[in-house]
């Protein structure tokens, strides 16, 4: 595992310089992410997430959110969600991760987001243990219908690495500072500290549901809460 991990490190770090790189708007972007969407092309909601699989926040979203998002909006046809996989330390980890679910095919991708984000703790635990953490890779690829070898030519595969840079520069672009975030029919939705509180803002305002400010919690009923403001909002438009 330490040569496959060495090779996602190199491949990383373009992916890390990019970052600083957009701040002197680079001559020959990266092109524009190749998005595995899930849901309705007519939904009236479109919920982008910028998430790391190495992000212990994006786990605790993922498992206390996704299925609620996924059952009541996706598949009603009222939400059309993106998962646009960035690094964030440790690198290695997030990168893996993120060429593993394109390993897999569309078909198989939001299954990989899943099975890779239920994994995440005892990747964490393993590396942290100085563990070979290839065998719950190998395990979460073989579960999505790949060999072991297939998963480490994902690893390797220089496409994957340019594909995972333009999720990067295109989270630049929207603005976005830390995982997970979310663009809300492509406005910003982070959390920043206000007067000693971590709030939501939408853009560059609070976001404000029934006359509040919408404390930044990322809870089932919370962001239930906030998709159903934002379906209110488009069926008044």
């Amino acid at each position: 595992m330490r040569g496959v991990m060495r090779s996602l490190v190199a491949l990383t770090l373009s992916v890390l310089a990019l970052g600083s790189a957009h701040a002197q708007q680079p001559s020959d972007p990266p092109p524009p992410p190749q998005d595995v969407v899930l849901g309705s092309a007519e939904a009236r909601l479109e919920i982008i997430e910028y998430g790391s699989y190495a992000c212990p926040h994006c786990g605790h979203f993922h498992e206390n959110n996704w299925h609620m998002i996924n059952s009541e909006f996706v598949e009603t046809g009222q939400v059309r969600f993106i998962f646009r996989p960035i690094v964030t330390p440790p690198e290695q980890m997030a990168a893996a991760g993120a060429f593993l679910s394109y390993c897999v095919g569309d078909e198989r991708y939001y299954d990989a987001v899943d099975l890779l984000f239920m994994e995440q703790s005892n990747i964490l635990e393993g590396m942290r243990n100085r563990e070979d953490v290839l065998g719950i890779y190998a395990r979460i690829a073989g579960a999505l219908g790949r060999t072991q070898d297939e998963m480490l030519a994902c690893f390797n595969d220089e496409a994957n690495n340019t594909r995972l840079m333009s999720n990067l520069y295109q989270a630049s672009l929207d603005g976005v500072r830390g995982t997970p975030s979310f663009l809300f029919n492509g406005v910003l939705l982070s959390s920043q500290q206000v007067d000693g509180e971590y709030i939501f803002i939408y853009g560059e305002e609070p976001l404000i549901i029934n006359g509040d400010r919408v404390a930044a919690e990322f809870t089932e009923d919370s962001f239930r809460r906030i998709i159903l403001h934002f379906l209110t909002e488009s069926d008044s438009d």
